[in-house]
């Protein structure tokens, strides 16, 4: 903490210059006879990186002095003497202090600039630690990868507490009431390693008292050998362990338990200062999040590797006994089935926008029972987030791509606040690129991809922000029908050279206007002829149906469909929402 300060030589700082010192605990207090080799001496200390606190001087003759050094140095403090109560009421960007042969006059506001100093260094620090948990927390969101999430998880704590190795443990699926080891890495390793096949009981390093108190009670936990005033340490198992110090962090989403994070030190204390402590803590709540997520991806990718397996034995099955194949049949709907209830158990109700917009409807028909179409809403006090996609494909293939979707749009929109449509598309784009960045050659002949159309609505003020990933928004008003043009572009598609933005649209509402947000099924469905339906017919059919009611217009849209397929298949999944505006 570094003081700087001029006083005109008739003036003798000396004794002013002891009192700083011994009133600001490691201040570091210089005093010049002139203004020059005052400055020359702050731009030295500025390029030598150490941190200045306050310029001093006195009234009038330091006046010019402090507010120079104040605009070259605007982080610094500045604290004017005067004997003069008159001065003390002016406005300056320097504090004025009154002062006379008694220098405890000045106690109060050492203290207070002391104050500001240290409420301004907590908020910088918060500000740091904010910065970082977001940039980790994308690191990890665009991570599906189970293996290499579970080990940056380990990284990251491990480089944020000094800790010499640390252990990922988490809910055994046959017995949730029971932990187990699912990844573990030292503080020397750069990629994951092996999954130790030890027990809890077995293992030197672990401590299993203190992890099931930790699961229990769904708290921080911080053990240091240096600082032995805890029962912890008398507990008989603690002798037995080869640790100096330990801390547990529970992973906890909708208040379930989904890990521990185990990190340890054999010799030493761990490094935590007071922030690396607070991020870890706030590190816990994406790290769950991440966590359930990638576990979840992995239980799909499995289960559909599974019943990929079992349909081909069930095809050699039904070469030899074609009395198999109902049994067989109902044994992959079972399957997709389930896959549609996870499906819409991560999707928004969509009660949730009835009750935002009570004047709405949406017409879904999925080709099959799972499908690549999706709607999504968020709200934040008078303004509501609507959007429509469309992902590469449709049936499980599809339902995987809306998962990544809807996980990603839940980071930007309700764990980041970033509310702006052209916002969160660019940001959407960024990391389903990053999501989509397989390197099995398996995954390269895919072209995974996601059409969007996302529209900000502020009921309160009628005004209405769009923006648009190939997806179009139509607003019908009074019968005339408008297009809002979207950006010809493809989230998650390759591009060269900088990320591309996106447009943002705004628009002043009036009620009874009819938005209409869609998926490209219903322009793309073949006739029995062959005959596309395409989207100038369907712009022509909201001017149509805009002035019934909302459920009426499903009605009519689901019978138009009827009409236009016959007897023809339907090509893709079909998605349309509609919001009156009230």
């Amino acid at each position: 903490m570094l003081i700087v300060g001029w006083f005109p030589p008739a003036q003798d700082p000396e004794a002013l210059a002891q009192f700083f010192a011994s009133e600001l605990d490691q201040a570091e207090v210089h005093f010049f006879s002139r203004p020059d080799e005052a400055q020359t001496f702050t731009e030295q200390s500025i390029l030598a990186g150490r941190e200045l606190f306050l310029f001093v001087s006195s009234l009038p003759e330091g006046e010019a002095f402090l507010e120079e050094a104040l605009s070259r140095w605007p982080l610094a403090y500045g604290l004017a003497l005067t004997p003069h109560p008159q001065d003390l009421h002016t406005q300056k960007p320097y504090l004025p202090a009154y002062v006379d042969s008694q220098l405890e006059l000045l106690r109060p506001y050492l203290r207070l600039l002391r104050l500001r100093y240290e409420e301004r260094r907590r908020h910088e620090l918060q500000k740091q630690t904010l910065n970082e948990l977001h940039r980790v927390s994308l690191s990890l969101t665009g991570e599906v990868r189970l293996e290499w999430l579970i080990f940056k998880l380990l990284r990251i704590a491990l480089d944020n507490s000094g800790g010499e190795a640390a252990f990922l443990l988490v809910p055994a699926p046959d017995d949730p009431a029971r932990l187990q080891i699912a990844g573990y890495a030292r503080a020397t390793d750069h990629e994951p390693q092996p999954v130790p096949h030890a027990s809890l009981t077995s293992h030197p390093h672990l401590f299993p008292a203190l992890i099931e108190h930790v699961a229990r009670a769904r708290e921080n936990l911080l053990l240091d050998a240096s600082q032995p005033d805890s029962l912890w340490f008398r507990h008989p198992d603690w002798t037995k362990l080869e640790l100096h110090s330990v801390l547990c962090l529970p992973l906890v989403y909708q208040g379930r338990l989904i890990g521990i994070l185990y990190l340890y030190h054999t010799l030493r204390s761990l490094t935590l200062p007071p922030e690396k402590l607070e991020f870890l803590k706030l590190f816990t709540a994406p790290a769950a999040v991440a966590l359930q997520n990638a576990q979840l991806y992995a239980e799909m990718e499995n289960r559909v590797r599974e019943r990929t397996q079992e349909v081909i034995r069930q095809k050699e099955e039904i070469e030899r006994q074609s009395l198999l194949l109902r049994q067989q049949n109902e044994d992959i709907l079972a399957s997709l089935r389930y896959a549609q209830r996870v499906q819409r158990a991560i999707f928004p109700s969509w009660a949730e926008l009835q009750r935002t917009f009570p004047d709405s409807f949406l017409f879904y028909q999925p080709r099959e029972i799972v499908g690549g179409d999706f709607y999504w809403f968020a709200q934040r006090l008078s303004k509501a987030i609507v959007a429509v996609g469309d992902c590469t494909g449709h049936g499980i293939p599809g339902a995987f791509m809306t998962v990544i979707a809807n996980t990603l749009l839940k980071q930007i929109v309700e764990m980041e606040g970033v509310f702006k449509p052209s916002e969160i598309l660019y940001l959407l784009n960024l990391r389903m690129r990053a999501a989509l960045q397989h390197e099995e050659a398996a995954y390269q002949r895919f072209q995974e991809g996601l059409e969007l159309g996302l529209v900000q609505i502020d009921s309160k003020r009628r005004k209405l922000l769009y923006a648009g990933a190939n997806r179009p928004l139509f607003l019908v008003r009074k019968g005339k029908g408008t297009e809002i043009r979207p950006d010809r572009l493809t989230l998650g598609a390759p591009y060269e050279g900088e990320a591309p933005e996106f447009t943002l649209h705004a628009l002043d509402l009036e009620a009874g206007d009819m938005l209409y947000l869609f998926s490209d099924g219903f322009t793309d469905q073949l006739s029995p002829d062959g005959k596309r339906y395409q989207l100038r017919r369907l712009y022509e059919f909201f001017e149509l149906i805009a002035d019934q009611t909302p459920p009426q217009q499903s009605l009519l849209l689901e019978s138009e469909l009827q009409r236009w397929m016959g007897h023809a298949r339907q090509t893709d999944d079909i998605l349309i929402v509609g919001i009156r505006i009230g």
